[in-house]
């Protein structure tokens, strides 16, 4: 069972105005860049202030980030806006949702 850091952890950490691991992607998602065809659908998971789900939105992808944070969520879409793409985003606890399928 996971027992690491709570929303309120995350909202502290995305509450400052930089954001806290920048705005570019993670070098290992941009390596996978030849596997990326526009308008394949994505799900990017702990997505937190958006740097991976914007970038991946910019290769033309249609994208739903998720994360524990809504205030990740909200600079995650000020950066989506700053980058001109669409980026959906959904506030979500994937270990709650998790550990109720995996109950039934």
């Amino acid at each position: 069972m996971f027992t690491g850091h709570n929303s309120q952890f995350w909202d502290d950490r995305y509450g400052e105005t930089n954001y806290a691991y920048g705005t570019k992607p993670n070098r290992f998602l941009t390596e996978q860049q030849y596997w990326l065809k526009p308008e394949m659908k994505t799900l990017v998971v702990g997505d937190g202030e958006g740097r991976n789900g914007v970038w991946l939105a910019t290769q033309g992808l249609d994208v739903l980030s998720i994360d524990l944070s809504p205030v990740g969520l909200a600079k995650a879409q000020a950066l989506a806006t700053q980058q001109q793409v669409q980026l959906q985003t959904r506030c979500a606890d994937l270990t709650t949702i998790i550990l109720s399928v995996a109950s039934r």
